[in-house]
């Protein structure tokens, strides 16, 4: 009996169960061919939105791996169900900050092609630093792009449209390439919306060079987390206005603290930290050991990322516990 043809199968993409990746507990950098199995092409895009433009693309080329990072929550959301309704599983989709997980989770030489549509102009002036497309991006980008490789944006905003131009050039890292766009390019949402109201629209390759990119690290993952012994007590009374302070290369805010009670009675304080890629929300706690030892400690709540401003955090509430009357330093592990 002759053997169907499964070619057509072979290339159709299978369905994975859950296309949005759990960053904040994979290793760094993430070892892609197994979170999208084989070593085809890696794509990135960066602000998908809905995910409209991303799973066209992962339809048209089932045999090539895209990851998507966007920052909203709503958007993450309406994209997995376009995942998941139309069966794709060459799709892994991330929500969090596009320089820090570009730097973190892809190793060098790694992307094929970087995709940023209609990023948020920040047309004031005095908000250009917060747009993507800084020289700072470029750099990095260049440093995870295969040897030419490129970085292709579409915008309705002129004046993004030469800022980006301006900072690539001078990364000195790339070249201004000329083609025309693939049309789903221009049928995203906005590219939609701009489209009705008879804007402009633009698309801009930059393409890789052969000159060397820097070179950027990945945060290294910690045998043993963060952590504080102290000598004491635990103090039942205590009290914590907000206080800011300066750690590595980011800010700490101690917020408030709180009195758990109950048969394991426990501080939890609650924190913020604030770094150039990264901002998280922590919880650090204080609490009874083995006689009258405390623990200072990140707790697991929301899988943090420890950087040096993440010790920081479990600095200064240290700083804070000791403080309190009747307790002194034993040991610091951070």
């Amino acid at each position: 009996m002759p053997q169907a043809d499964t070619s057509d199968q072979d290339l159709k993409p299978k369905p994975r169960s859950l296309p949005l990746l759990r960053w904040r507990s994979a290793s760094f950098p993430v070892d892609w061919e197994a979170v999208l199995p084989g070593s085809a092409p890696l794509h990135l895009e960066v602000g998908f939105g809905d995910g409209r433009y991303t799973a066209r693309r992962a339809l048209e080329l089932p045999g090539e791996r895209f990851v998507g990072i966007e920052l909203s929550g709503v958007s993450v959301l309406r994209a997995l169900k376009r995942m998941r309704r139309d069966g794709i599983g060459n799709v892994a989709l991330l929500k969090g900050d596009a320089q820090f997980l570009l730097q973190q989770l892809f190793s060098a030489g790694s992307l094929s092609t970087i995709t940023v549509n209609f990023p948020d102009p920040w047309p004031k002036g005095r908000h250009e630093e917060n747009r993507l497309l800084r020289r700072a991006f470029f750099e990095l980008a260049a440093s995870r792009l295969v040897p030419h490789g490129s970085i292709l944006l579409a915008t309705d905003h002129p004046g993004y449209l030469e800022f980006a131009r301006e900072q690539a050039l001078a990364s000195d890292l790339y070249g201004l390439g000329a083609a025309e766009p693939p049309a789903a390019v221009f049928e995203t949402k906005y590219a939609l919306k701009w489209k009705t109201m008879g804007k402009p629209l633009y698309y801009q390759p930059f393409l890789r060079n052969s000159r060397p990119a820097g070179e950027f690290p990945h945060l290294e993952r910690p045998e043993q987390m963060p952590h504080a012994l102290l000598q004491g007590p635990l103090p039942l009374e205590a009290s914590l206005e907000k206080r800011v302070s300066q750690y590595a290369d980011g800010h700490v805010i101690l917020h408030e603290a709180a009195l758990g009670r109950g048969p394991s009675p426990r501080w939890l304080v609650r924190v913020t930290v604030d770094e150039p890629a990264l901002r998280q929300q922590l919880l650090v706690v204080v609490q009874p050991r083995e006689g009258d030892e405390l623990i200072v400690r990140l707790e697991s709540f929301g899988d943090p990322i420890v950087t040096d401003a993440v010790r920081g955090a479990v600095h200064a509430v240290t700083e804070w516990a000791l403080e309190q009357p009747d307790l002194s330093l034993k040991a610091r592990y951070y």
